[in-house]
């Protein structure tokens, strides 16, 4: 063999050897892009997904996924489901508070440990223990569909002994959420119940001139 002959063989080969190589390459992507294809496909088959629309808040997208937790009727959280045996020491608006607190009819803390409910269902959207007199507390938000104002309120339950829910936790009305406490002893054992039209605000101080984003528990669980 020349050694012209020579020199072409040492680039030929090399040059094949190359061109097999990402040949190799192109087909091994392509079967492994099909193969990722084919498990997204089978994917979205096993789980629809819901995808929110513009301008969804989140509870329209939580509430969307379990509309059985929907609101239709909402109850009182003591004696339910219309507080029997159970009488308001506080109302709304009596020296500038903001919820009503409910005790049982002994009085004193007969009532502590008793039963405390959901007023409606929904959504658990906050549940621990605050400090400087809140004691334990329970924030639920209930969807209330084709209301002309609001399409979400927040019952927040305060100074409970024990809490029975978790937050992210879907709840029925009537179902136990947890007991009545005394704020870790500050108070004589009761309720202190607020209904919010303005979910997630902070938790505030129980009292105030301003009574924005509040609503008459009493009233609206009559009405609804």
């Amino acid at each position: 063999m020349s050694q012209s002959q020579t020199r072409t063989s040492f680039i030929i080969i090399p040059s094949m050897i190359l061109a097999l190589t990402i040949l190799f390459c192109i087909k091994k992507n392509n079967a492994t892009a099909a193969s990722h294809q084919q498990k997204e496909v089978a994917s979205a088959m096993e789980e629809p997904t819901f995808y929110p629309t513009v301008g969804d808040s989140k509870y329209d997208v939580i509430f969307a996924k379990e509309p059985s937790f929907i609101s239709q009727k909402f109850d009182f959280p003591v004696g339910k489901p219309d507080g029997t045996n159970y009488f308001k020491a506080r109302e709304f608006g009596q020296s500038k508070h903001l919820g009503e607190d409910w005790n049982g009819k002994g009085g004193g803390n007969t009532d502590l440990g008793d039963p405390v409910y959901s007023i409606s269902n929904g959504y658990v959207s906050f549940a621990e223990n605050v400090c400087c007199g809140w004691g334990n507390i329970v924030r639920i938000v209930h969807k209330f569909p084709n209301h002309p104002e609001y399409p979400f309120v927040e019952s927040f339950y305060a100074h409970l002994d024990e809490i029975h829910v978790k937050e992210g936790d879907f709840i029925k009305r009537g179902q136990l959420l947890g007991t009545i406490g005394d704020a870790d002893g500050k108070y004589s054992a009761h309720l202190h119940l607020e209904i919010r039209n303005f979910v997630d605000m902070g938790v505030g101080p129980g009292y105030s001139d301003d009574t924005f984003g509040f609503l008459v528990p009493t009233e609206f669980i009559e009405k609804y």
